[in-house]
């Protein structure tokens, strides 16, 4: 007994000081003391003097050991400390100890409940001092617990101890390292590791969180199917969008940050342009301003020269050799009964004009193009109309050698059609979202331009429809997530020498430059507000833009030329002209090139239901305004013979063509 080797950490375990026990009677206690002495017995050593050899105990151990055991259910908040019942051999009664242990912050490994503690000899039979030894500066009282006694136990009230702190930082123990290294590769709902194949494989839902395969099928199975989502963020979500993660390990990098920096950096380099936009255009107003002056000191020398002579028409520029142009009802012609016509084309070459229309053939049901003939306004040869979608059609792109067209409608794919075959030759479908608009482009002329209505071109070549060539996410960076309302290509011309495209959202518009390396580059015009159409002219060079009313505008009609200056495109200002104050539908306006010098635009005034032109050599005074009991949704010009001018103006029903002569 004396070579047990004592507990490694004594300052672990601590006795409370002692309570004494209320004074018994004089029998109990002798009764107590007596039955004490008969069953500790065994655990006394010999007496100083050589005694008469006693017989081995029955079933004791040659080093008997006491094992503590602590009822965690025995204790009370700050009320009691912690029981330790200690359990030795056969035939002794159960004994308890109050003691307080406490345990070191910094040690890592949990330790048994069950601690053994050997036993020390004591001096003298009999005595009153402490019958177990723990390696304590005070001792342990103990009470007998044996059902033979009748002695009352008592647990003196724990004394609160301050403990010492650890030096040692939580952020560096292991532990939590370890916990944050397999926070990703550990299932959230039963916190097991997740596997690359089986049952418990790593898949996401798509709002992105990570699970095991059976888990979440588990989850969403015992959830009715209304209230089925997501087990960490409890985002909607179904069976089907479950998502095999094909990774070995996933560890994901905080980088909120570098996201921060970088959408900083993004809202610097978007003011450094607005500001090159703005500089650009002053710089043009500048240029503008000094041009008028020196043809107003031209005029004011010749005035100073001629004296009288110079008359004021001369002073005014001529107006007399202004050209007079209007309008005179060629055809009214009723497309189709029910409503449904929304979109209008016109190809030169074949002298056909395509119209978008509500299928007038109950077993193919949807919307289909009716082509009529040019200049006198027939059904084509062949078929009348031909079916192209089962939804409306927003608009319609002939490409550069005006025998194919493609057809944008409410549908998530768009087909391009043969003219002469009337037939499909080739679909397209390049996302999920919708398609509002089309365009060939001339310089590539197998080029196509798609508008979504998330505000994306995809630009996809015909000869290979299943292979995209590019996305232009435009105007994402700014945030404006709208629907792309028009693309009209740009030819080639000495400020653009290699080409671009022109594309109109509903709240910007943009220009994307092909450079000689064949790269794309983007330019935010200088133009705001709430857009409904666009079109572009390339023998002027003229681009009308329509914006919508507000509060206190009206529509206003924009022709414009883009200008570059110091590397920066914009558009320069040419006229402006005020349309209708209300607009419910997004009309189409329409520009008629007719010399260089004049251009008519039309456009169609919802709230006094007129068709309205307008002329570049009159201001911003109205030209002609034609009467109209439907509302105007498509406006095309018609070029039939060189002489000779159309213009076509489609409702929901009808297309009225308009011949264009000149005073």
């Amino acid at each position: 007994m004396d070579d047990q080797e004592e507990p490694d950490d004594p300052a672990s375990v601590a006795a409370n000081e002692v309570v004494p026990a209320p004074e018994p009677d004089t029998t109990a206690a002798e009764e107590e003391e007596s039955t004490r002495d008969s069953s500790l017995e065994m655990f006394e050593q010999p007496a100083p003097s050589p005694p008469p050899p006693l017989p081995p105990p029955v079933n004791v151990l040659d080093e008997p050991v006491v094992h503590m055991e602590i009822e965690l259910a025995r204790i009370q908040q700050g009320m009691l400390s912690p029981v330790i019942v200690i359990s030795n051999i056969n035939n002794v009664p159960e004994v308890q100890a109050t003691v307080e242990i406490s345990t070191d912050q910094g040690n890592e490994e949990e330790e048994d409940d069950t601690v053994p503690i050997p036993l020390e000899p004591e001096s003298a039979a009999g005595s009153d001092g402490p019958l177990l030894d723990v390696a304590v500066e005070e001792p342990i009282e103990l009470s007998d617990s044996s059902p033979n006694r009748s002695g009352q136990m008592f647990t003196p009230r724990r004394k609160k101890r301050k403990r010492a702190i650890s030096p040692k930082k939580l952020i560096d123990s292991p532990l939590q390292s370890k916990d944050e290294d397999e926070e990703g590769l550990l299932c959230p709902i039963c916190f097991d590791a997740w596997t690359l194949t089986g049952d418990h494989r790593v898949v996401s839902l798509k709002c992105g969180h990570l699970f095991g395969m059976s888990c979440i099928k588990r989850w969403m199975q015992n959830n009715p199917a209304a209230t089925r989502g997501c087990a960490t963020c409890k985002a909607r979500a179904t069976m089907r969008d479950i998502r095999f993660i094909y990774a070995r390990a996933i560890k994901a990098v905080d980088n909120t940050r570098e996201e921060e920096l970088l959408q900083e950096l993004n809202r610097e380099k978007l003011k450094v342009i607005d500001l090159n936009t703005k500089l650009t255009v002053v710089n043009m107003k500048v240029l503008e301003q000094s041009e008028k002056i020196d043809t107003l000191e031209r005029k004011l020398l010749a005035f100073g020269q001629g004296g009288a002579e110079f008359s004021r028409s001369q002073f005014d520029g001529g107006a007399e050799h202004r050209h007079s142009y209007k309008l005179f009802l060629e055809k009214n012609i009723e497309i189709t009964r029910e409503s449904g016509c929304r979109a209008l084309a016109y190809s030169a070459k074949h002298q056909l004009l395509l119209i978008s229309q509500k299928s007038t053939q109950p077993l193919f049901p949807g919307y289909s193009i009716r082509m009529l003939q040019v200049p006198g306004f027939v059904a084509s040869a062949g078929a009348a109309s031909m079916l192209v979608s089962s939804r409306s059609v927003r608009d319609i792109a002939i490409d550069a050698s005006d025998d194919l067209f493609a057809c944008a409608a409410m549908e998530k794919m768009v087909k391009v059609f043969s003219i002469q075959n009337r037939s499909v030759q080739c679909t397209i479908t390049p996302s999920q979202d919708p398609l509002w608009s089309c365009a060939f482009d001339k310089e590539r002329s197998k080029f196509l331009y798609l508008g979504s209505q998330r505000g994306s071109v995809y630009v996809y070549d015909i000869r290979q429809p299943d292979q995209l060539l590019e996305e232009f996410r435009v105007g994402h960076g700014q945030n404006d997530y709208t629907g792309v309302v028009k693309i009209c290509p740009v030819e080639p011309t000495s400020i653009i020498p290699c080409g671009g495209f022109l594309v109109c959202k509903l709240k910007s518009i943009w220009f994307y430059e092909y450079t000689p390396t064949q790269q794309i580059e983007s330019h935010l015009l200088n133009i705001t507000g709430a857009f409904s159409a666009m079109s572009y002219n390339p023998d002027s060079g003229l681009i009308l833009v329509s914006v919508r009313p507000t509060t206190d505008k009206p529509t206003t009609l924009v022709l414009a030329t883009l200008e570059k200056l110091d590397g920066v495109f914009a558009l320069k200002l040419q006229h402006t002209f005020e349309g209708s104050r209300v607009q419910t539908v997004m009309y189409r306006c329409a520009q008629v090139y007719l010399n260089d010098a004049d251009t008519l635009v039309a456009s169609y005034v919802e709230d006094s239901k007129m068709l309205s032109t307008w002329c570049t050599n009159r201001g911003r005074l109205r030209v002609q305004q034609l009467p109209m009991n439907e509302g105007i949704l498509d406006i095309c010009p018609i070029r039939a013979t060189p002489g000779q001018t159309y213009l076509a103006a489609l409702s929901e029903c009808r297309c009225r063509i308009y011949r264009l002569n000149t005073e």
